[in-house]
């Protein structure tokens, strides 16, 4: 395995993000029960949601589905680690929405965020890997740019942590999915996209 690989480190910080949240330490929400979030926070748990939702079940579908070993160890490392970050997620979404906070905006369009795609067009793919690696490239890059957006204006505790392990490790698959893109496929449309290619190498 690749020394850089950050998924064992995003594993541990969203497993400890879930406890916290959960407890109602670090998260934002304090003894007194005043929550530390605003309307970026609140939208970026009702937008991740979903978008880890697709993810999972794409990846669930990997491990029957997948032709290549390599493809098959990294769905499964996405189902680990986004199903633990939806724990996450959830969790922090009910604090913030009984804490009345309005939702607000990432500033990201549908397509920006990699919304759209259909897991369930996987299951007749004449080639699953790469219409799978064809489908997750643009979805994690969308995931980045919610991620980004998070950071710059969101001010939870545990989302922004979570925003920065996502940053790391949806960057890493991609750089992952592209080598097996040019090993495997000919003439797929994932292309070179800007939101997880040079500024994410290592």
């Amino acid at each position: 395995m690749s020394p850089h690989r950050p998924l064992l480190s995003t594993l541990a910080a969203a497993l400890a993000a879930f406890v916290i949240a959960a407890c109602g330490g670090d998260d934002g929400s304090g003894p007194t029960g005043d929550v530390r979030a605003n309307g970026t926070d609140a939208a970026f748990t009702n937008a991740m949601i979903p978008h880890h939702e697709s993810a999972v079940d794409a990846a669930d579908l990997a491990l029957s589905r997948a032709e290549h070993r390599q493809l098959e160890d990294l769905a499964r490392d996405m189902l680990t680690v986004q199903s633990t970050e939806l724990a996450t997620l959830r969790s922090v979404r009910d604090v913030i929405q009984q804490a009345g906070i309005e939702q607000g905006d990432l500033g990201l369009s549908e397509e920006e965020m990699g919304v759209g795609h259909d897991p369930a067009e996987l299951r007749n793919a004449r080639d699953f890997d790469c219409a799978f690696i064809e489908m997750m490239v643009p979805h994690h890059e969308g995931a980045i740019r919610m991620a980004r957006a998070e950071l710059e204006s969101g001010i939870h505790a545990e989302l922004r942590r979570m925003s920065e392990n996502i940053i790391d490790a949806q960057g890493y698959e991609i750089r992952q999915m592209r080598r097996f893109e040019r090993r495997w496929c000919q003439g797929t449309g994932s292309g070179d996209h800007s939101e997880s290619g040079e500024d994410h190498s290592g």
